[in-house]
């Protein structure tokens, strides 16, 4: 069923559990990851990036995305992740998204709030949730993103506890994404988990889901430590999405005949769930 991405958090709070936000760039991922959390039973936030839209237009993959949430056995939003134009963000809502990641975060904390707002009334006049950013991830370090400044520390780009609560405040967002160590994409360093960080983030803004983007790579112990700490909403994509190449070769090598590409998107289908699987078993935190 398509739901408020709101009552997900909302019940994550309760219950000290993470919803998973998987990106889903096509129909075989997409089916990779609504039949694993129909099978693990949990609910799920499906994902559409604006960044990928050279890969996966929204025009065609909301409106599958929606038809798959509106049929699921489970709880399911639809969610725009990293919506940085208010046009692809509007398009987004015309087109049936319940939840919104409004991402101004490259922008100075006060243009960041006003955008933010903007963004925020229009959406909760029609009932959509509102995921807001600040603090940023950076890329010379571990992972992908924007660069370090030289000269600066990894700290810079960390979330701030006081401004965190004035942002949320000011903007009036339901969830807050927060940066305290994870990054987007693969890491080529062990990541350094400011948990002092996230525990006064999540002391400032007690009563707002916090988000975790980054959560392919992390080890088990350190999600868990997430989760515990405040963490609501995990994003999870990287390593759901390279998976299927590590094994690609194989199957198509050992084939008796060129495999038809619906055959290699099977394949990659059931290694796609697994790791959906792992993810959304693992953001439940049940022990």
């Amino acid at each position: 069923m398509l739901v408020n991405s709101k009552v997900l958090l909302e019940d994550a709070m309760k219950h000290n559990y993470a919803v998973a936000g998987i990106n889903t760039t096509s129909l075989t991922m997409l089916r990779a990851a609504l039949e694993a959390a129909e099978e693990e039973g949990t609910p799920v936030i499906l994902s559409h990036a604006q960044l990928h839209e050279p890969y996966a237009p929204i025009e065609l993959m909301g409106p599958l995305m929606k038809a798959a949430a509106e049929k699921s056995t489970v709880p399911c939003s639809l969610h725009l992740d990293h919506g940085t134009t208010e046009a692809y963000i509007y398009k987004a809502l015309s087109l049936g998204f319940t939840s919104i990641m409004a991402d101004f975060a490259r922008f100075s904390f006060e243009e960041n709030v006003v955008r933010t707002k903007k963004i925020a009334d229009v959406c909760h006049e029609i009932h959509v949730t509102v995921e807001g950013e600040y603090g940023e991830m950076p890329s010379n370090v571990t992972g992908q993103g924007r660069a370090l400044p030289e000269g600066e520390s990894l700290e810079f780009f960390f979330t701030k506890p006081d401004k965190a609560a004035r942002y949320v405040e000011q903007t009036g967002v339901d969830s807050l994404v927060v940066s305290f160590g994870s990054v987007h994409g693969i890491y080529i360093e062990e990541p350094k988990m400011d948990y002092e960080r996230l525990g006064a983030i999540r002391e400032a803004v007690s009563n707002t889901p916090l988000v975790m983007h980054g959560g392919s790579g992390l080890s088990e112990e350190d999600t868990r430590t997430c989760i515990d700490g405040g963490i609501r909403k995990i994003n999870y994509y990287t390593y759901m999405a390279c998976e299927p190449s590590k094994k690609l070769v194989q199957f198509i090598s050992s084939s008796d005949k060129p495999p038809y590409f619906h055959e290699i998107c099977e394949y990659s289908r059931e290694l796609m769930k697994e790791k959906a699987r792992y993810a959304i078993k693992l953001f439940q935190n049940r022990g």
